[in-house]
């Protein structure tokens, strides 16, 4: 789908995808520090009425649409054309060579713009032909064959994704569960991440640069309401066994100790524990 002119450190939807990757794998290593720093950049330059969110809005509302048919897809294309021409683009120029200066001195990671993006093509379409929109010397001939593409993808039903803080005072069983669930995401997982942890993070990132927590609050509320149901269906097909039994009652009792009106690291990231607990659960069933 990409054109050969295509920069992925340019790609504005390409750079935040890298930026959250980075910040949950750094959450998962407890590698506090190098969240903070990439938090911080995605928030700095992914602010609300910055060139670069305007355009990263716009790529992001090409690759999550569906319409029902290409006429309604042909005017949305009209209305984002309108949308990049709008645009300033010499400050949209800047703000991408501060992010990226930003992100080659302050993230030490050789692998960073090399990192795995599943809708990597699609993205790379859609900013190509932005790029094209806002050309002078536009290619006829590649404008249509882009526009034609995210025609069709526009018109293509996408796949629904499967969508307190602990402290010293907090009780030892709490502290215990956590503890265990830590090494064992270390050892048995070793950074990878399901898919309902990688929409937990993106969420997050995206409610942290909106300055809107609705869309983590949802997630964290519906991630809670499965696992609970879950600990309850598989508790009672595990009458005979203690052990099992007592950390479930440990893992019920955090879950409903945890408060959703303070959303932070700390916050996502025991979600991102629970949410194995759950894949575990499911997978027993």
């Amino acid at each position: 789908m990409s054109g050969k002119n295509h920069n992925k450190k340019r790609n504005s939807m390409l750079l935040y995808e890298f930026l959250v990757q980075t910040i949950s794998k750094s959450l998962i290593d407890d590698d506090k520090k190098r969240s903070s720093v990439a938090l911080k950049i995605l928030r700095k330059h992914y602010k609300p009425g910055t060139q670069l969110y305007k355009e990263f809005r716009l790529i992001n509302s090409l690759v999550k649409t569906t319409v029902s048919s290409e006429h309604v897809a042909a005017s949305i294309l009209k209305e984002a054309k309108s949308a990049v021409a709008s645009t300033d683009h010499v400050a949209l120029d800047r703000e991408k060579s501060l992010l990226i200066r930003n992100i080659n001195h302050n993230i030490n990671d050789e692998n960073f713009y090399d990192q795995h993006v599943n809708e990597y093509r699609i993205f790379a379409t859609i900013q190509t032909l932005i790029n094209e929109w806002k050309s002078p010397n536009k290619d006829l001939l590649k404008v249509a064959q882009y526009e034609d593409q995210i025609m069709k993808w526009l018109v293509t039903e996408k796949e629904s994704p499967a969508e307190q803080t602990i402290s010293d005072d907090t009780s030892g069983s709490a502290r215990l569960l956590m503890k265990v669930m830590t090494k064992k995401l270390n050892e048995k997982y070793n950074g990878v991440l399901n898919e309902q942890q990688k929409n937990l993070i993106k969420a997050y990132a995206f409610s942290t640069a909106s300055d809107d927590k609705t869309s983590i609050s949802l997630k964290l509320q519906e991630t809670k309401d499965e696992l609970l149901q879950l600990i309850e269906q598989y508790s009672s097909e595990v009458q005979q066994n203690e052990y099992i039994k007592n950390k479930l009652a440990d893992a019920k009792s955090c879950l409903l100790n945890e408060g959703l009106k303070l959303v932070d690291d700390e916050t996502v990231t025991r979600f991102m524990l629970y949410s194995r607990l759950k894949d575990e659960l499911e997978s027993k069933e």
